[in-house]
């Protein structure tokens, strides 16, 4: 079984490259935020099956989980790393 202890945060860490493909750079900040928060929401939703703990505690846990650490990992590592590569 896969624990949920690192695939969230694994999860969140990626996030920010799968929200980069999908977005546009001409879109509002609103619309990325809430294109980054229903993407965090269905990967939520797939790892808590993923993991075998799906109740609506672990699928807001781990949510919370994947969207906090997205936007940490964007605003330190990504954004950067994104810019330089000229992505969008």
């Amino acid at each position: 079984m896969i624990q949920p202890e690192w695939l969230n945060p694994v999860l969140g860490l990626f996030m920010p490259l799968l929200v980069k493909l999908i977005i546009n750079t001409n879109w509002s900040r609103v619309v990325k935020t809430i294109i980054a928060l229903i993407t965090s929401i269905c990967i939520g939703f797939l790892s808590t099956y993923l993991t075998g703990q799906f109740s609506i505690q672990n699928i807001l846990t781990s949510i919370s989980i994947i969207f906090s650490i997205s936007q940490v990992a964007y605003n330190l590592f990504w954004k950067d790393v994104l810019n330089k590569w000229r992505l969008r």
